[in-house]
């Protein structure tokens, strides 16, 4: 074969490979630049959660809930996310009127049943209880996916390890109105944590004085997205 013809042949394989790369390359180009900025990172989690329809969660608190308050200390369970709908089923650790109690519950919308003192699920009304209704957390509008975009000034930090996965972590401040309808206390510094490769969020921390002269930090992690479960009235 002719040299000339060789090497006009190896310049047309290097630029359509090129060409063939480009669309990926631009691709890799914008989601550096989507996680560049961290309102747009926060703002595709909210959007990643909110189309999720379910997600397990889980919550954790650092501190005892002081005497003379109710509160939650910790939950784990099954949110169904809608907007006027949401539904919670699972397992909530609280002090109710002094007393500590782990419950089994339900909520749908603004019913709650719960297994307190008794075997069985009964009708509650949280509110006189002073505790939040769990079902909140999955409103779009104004539950957990909420303190995403309302967040305020997020700033990115390093990534962190959170077992096989890495999360891309933000600090903001949050204001302390979302999180205290979600928790009924609250303070307005939040980290978050988006894993890298989904962008769901996959940890909140909440660190504040929670209850005066008591810091605390509540943790929450969202997993199983996707994952619905049957959630019937009791």
């Amino acid at each position: 074969m002719v040299p000339g013809i060789v090497i006009a042949k190896r310049r047309r394989l290097a630029l359509a490979t090129a060409l063939l790369c480009l669309p990926l390359a631009l691709v890799g180009c914008e989601d550096k630049a989507a996680t560049a900025d961290p309102a747009a990172a926060l703002a595709k989690a909210k959007t990643t959660l909110d189309t999720a329809k379910a997600v397990t969660l889980k919550l954790t608190s650092s501190a005892s809930i002081p005497s003379g308050h109710n509160g939650v200390s910790g939950a784990e369970g099954t949110g169904l996310i809608d907007a006027t709908t949401p539904k919670f089923k699972g397992k909530v650790s609280a002090v109710v009127n002094g007393t500590p109690a782990t419950v089994d519950m339900v909520a749908i919308g603004d019913k709650t049943w719960m297994s307190l003192f008794t075997p069985k699920l009964v009708p509650v009304d949280l509110e006189d209880l002073g505790a939040p209704n769990p079902g909140n957390l999955f409103k779009p509008d104004a539950g957990l996916s909420s303190l995403l975009t309302k967040a305020t000034n997020p700033v990115a930090g390093a990534d962190q390890r959170y077992g096989k996965e890495v999360l891309t972590t933000y600090t903001a401040k949050v204001p302390g109105s979302v999180i205290k309808s979600l928790l009924y206390l609250g303070d307005d510094a939040a980290t978050l944590g988006i894993e890298k490769t989904s962008g769901q969020l996959r940890q909140a921390k909440l660190t504040g004085e929670f209850y005066t002269g008591t810091p605390a930090t509540y943790t929450v992690v969202l997993t199983d997205y996707g994952k619905t479960i049957a959630i019937p009235e009791p």
